[in-house]
């Protein structure tokens, strides 16, 4: 009997002795040497049959990624058609399987190419339900349920003398795939191979030694003879000054070891990392210590790095961390500030408020205590932007190529950017004017408004409104109905109806080119553009029009087009008087775009915070000040982080304004008669319409050595290579 769990698969043309030794659970017979000829259809794709106490795997291997299944029932059991992403075959040629005692009567797999066959026909008096299909990124899983024998008499009949649960028909629904990780791109890999720097490279004879609690120097002196070197042990001097009861100096720290025909390289280093001690060996004699890698009498380099892209106090807080120790000269301000303060300046003239700074400039040292550049001693200069090393030649090669291998590139993109506001306006106006005459009887329809005059004169209350009628009427008691200058039964009218319909849209095209660097600009303000979480709350961009750069920092870009209109008052006090200062804001159109990484994979990971708005109002400007106060209505899109490949294009779009009003003046009844009612009233529909596009699409920019600009690039005028002095000009 085959265990639970077991796999196996068979070929067709190795008969039913496979299949029987399957059953009794022995390992099927290989074919002989001149049986295993190469297949012309030979692949990765392989039928194997897992078995377990509920249910039946077929598992299809070399299947793929994203293989497609086509499923249908046929009368004798099950049938799918797989179709793979690429061509194929199968590893040993067509299979089937038989199985009779699991409801299986046979498997088969058959075909080649992408286009594949699988059979499950079921046994004899059983059903076979659909399978579970699942895939794990490689192979392809089928799980079928143990098949069923078939009702005979009438499905879901209880029987009342035996109690228990009702049997019903097993049906597992298809799922899903499995679940499989995103795919993973390339990554830049830089290796450098390198020796232990503590290691020391010295000969001598084996060693058998055991120490026990011996000082560790007295221990390296005494392994320093039996190799034939002199020793030295260079004391800490901060240690060696501590005051009694401090911790004691490392070569005074017990060790116990024990070495039997040990190699002599092997038992001095292993004593130097038992001790928590660095050895250096100089010419035939051991220097060890606390810090004997930065000591010694050996001839030391120095060298000056001028940085191209990362920062000399980034470089170095980088070569800190391997071990490396940086000299850094900090300068703190310290400001006090006494007397009074601003506000109450303006109440007290005679008060007065005093300042002081005191500037503290102090050395101060760091980098790890372990790691490969320990013993290089490093400081910058941020004005040249250069980092100098100090060392021996072999480590300071090393921090070499650790800045060789930091000082990358930063990889910047071209986003170009296409911004459309579509404002598209229809209003339609319908209105019919009348006036009748019948004797002293004056009925006028003014747009949907009912007038009517009965008599020579008019009551003196309602005569201003008759006079908006007929305003050549007197006022003089007793005041004629201005309807009998008016030919009497005859019947004016005046129709009017039109439709005006609006197409307009704002469109700009800017391309920003930003870098990867989130720096700080060195000539920025941390609050010329508040983040996106103030420009919701605010509902307007809070972008500094006096500032040079819109964005403040190196990986930010703004582009604004429009006008600055007053939003705002702030008071401001200035020698005793008040002052309104205007709170400007940009009417138009405002776009921030952040890049947040370029990846190796041709991705690009930004942020856009596109915004367009008008002013739709005003309000009076406070006492004293000027201008009045604008209300502007907004529409705004602040993105989270978007991933895009390098010249693909993004759309985002549905930031739509949908304004409707309508407004319709009528008499009273006829007025709402059908067809007829049209004549008594003035109907006004206006709609707005306005609609958001963004299209953004990033474009790396390749700046590798040989490009067309930036390298080896000759100016075509004459006069600018005469200016330039540039080889090849006339006169150079």
């Amino acid at each position: 009997m085959l265990a639970a769990g077991t796999t196996t698969s068979l070929v067709l043309a190795e008969g039913q002795a496979h299949a029987q030794a399957f059953r009794r659970g022995e390992s099927a017979p290989r074919p002989s040497a001149s049986q295993q000829s190469p297949r012309a259809d030979a692949g990765p794709l392989q039928l194997n049959v897992r078995r377990f106490p509920d249910a039946v795997e077929l598992v299809i291997e070399g299947a793929g990624a994203s293989p497609q299944l086509q499923q249908s029932t046929t009368p004798s059991g099950w049938q799918g058609r797989l179709v793979l992403a690429a061509p194929s075959g199968l590893r040993s040629g067509p299979q089937q399987l038989s199985f009779p005692e699991l409801g299986l009567q046979s498997v088969s797999l058959a075909g080649s190419g992408t286009s594949y066959l699988l059979q499950v026909d079921a046994a004899p008096g059983m059903t076979l339900g659909r399978p579970v299909v699942s895939s794990d990124g490689r192979d392809l899983i089928l799980t079928f349920a143990s098949p069923v024998p078939q009702a005979r008499l009438q499905v879901n009949r209880p029987n009342l003398t035996q109690p228990g649960a009702v049997p019903l028909p097993t049906y597992a629904p298809p799922l899903q795939p499995r679940a499989v990780a995103p795919p993973l791109g390339d990554m830049a890999v830089g290796t450098m191979t390198m020796r232990a720097p503590g290691y020391l490279n010295v000969s001598g004879p084996p060693v058998t030694m055991t120490l026990r609690n011996a000082p560790a120097k007295d221990a390296l002196m005494a392994l320093a003879q039996l190799g034939g070197y002199g020793f030295a042990y260079v004391e800490d001097p901060v240690s060696s000054q501590g005051a009694p009861g401090t911790t004691p100096s490392p070569g005074s720290r017990p060790i116990s070891v024990a070495f039997r025909n040990e190699s002599y390289a092997t038992a001095i280093n292993t004593t130097l990392l038992s001790a928590g001690l660095q050895g250096k060996r100089e010419g035939n004699v051991i220097f060890a210590g606390p810090n004997a890698l930065g000591s010694g009498i050996g001839p030391q380099v120095s060298r000056v790095y001028r940085l191209n892209q990362v920062g000399p106090n980034a470089a170095a807080d980088y070569l800190a961390n391997l071990g490396a120790t940086i000299t850094k000269t900090d300068t703190i301000l310290t400001s006090v500030t006494s007397g009074v303060t601003e506000s109450e300046l303006v109440a007290r003239s005679n008060a007065s408020q005093t300042t002081q700074t005191q500037a503290v400039t102090q050395v101060r040292e760091f980098g790890a205590s372990r790691g490969p550049l320990v013993g290089l001693r490093a400081t910058t200069d941020t004005r040249l932007g250069t980092i100098t090393m100090i060392g021996s030649p072999s480590i300071v090669a090393i921090g070499e190529q650790y800045l060789k291998q930091l000082d990358l590139r930063q990889r910047q993109v071209a986003l170009s950017l296409k911004i459309l506001d579509v404002d598209l306006g229809n209003n339609s106006e319908f209105d019919n004017s009348f006036a009748i005459r019948w004797g002293d009887t004056f009925i006028v329809n003014d747009r949907g408004s009912l007038l009517g005059a009965f008599g020579r004169a008019l009551p003196p209350a309602f005569r201003p409104n008759l006079a908006q009628v007929n305003p050549s009427a007197g006022f003089s008691d007793p005041a004629p109905n201005p309807g009998l200058a008016y030919p009497e039964n005859e019947f004016f009218n005046f129709l009017r109806a039109q439709i005006i319909s609006r197409n307009t849209k704002l469109l700009a095209s800017p391309t920003l080119i930003l870098q990867e660097n989130a720096s700080l600009l060195r000539g920025g303000s941390e609050t010329g553009v508040t983040e996106v979480e103030d420009d919701v709350a605010q509902g307007i961009r809070d972008i500094s029009i006096d500032s040079p750069i819109g964005r403040r920092r190196a990986n930010e870009g703004v582009v604004r087009v429009g006008t600055n209109v007053v939003v705002n008052y702030e008071n401001v006090a200035t020698e005793g008087t008040v002052g309104c200062t205007p709170e400007l804001a940009t009417a138009g159109l405002v776009l921030g775009a952040r890049v947040e990484k370029i990846d190796d994979n041709g991705f690009v990971t930004f942020t856009l915070s596109p915004s367009v708005s008008a002013v739709v109002d005003q309000q009076p400007a406070p006492e004293g000040c000027g201008a009045p106060l604008n209300i502007l209505t907004i529409r705004s899109l602040d993105t989270g982080a978007l991933r895009v490949r390098d010249g693909q294009t993004l759309i985002l779009t549905g930031v739509i304004s949908d304004f409707t009003r309508s407004e319709v003046s009528k008499w009273p009844i006829l007025g709402d008669i059908p067809l007829i009612g049209q004549f008594f009233r003035a109907t006004t529909n206006q709609r707005e319409k306005r609609e958001l596009v963004i299209m953004v699409t990033p474009r790396i920019i390749n700046d590798d050595d040989g490009g067309m600009f930036g390298y080896g690039f000759q100016p075509s005028s004459n006069t600018v290579r005469d200016l330039l002095g540039a080889p090849g000009a006339p006169g150079s």
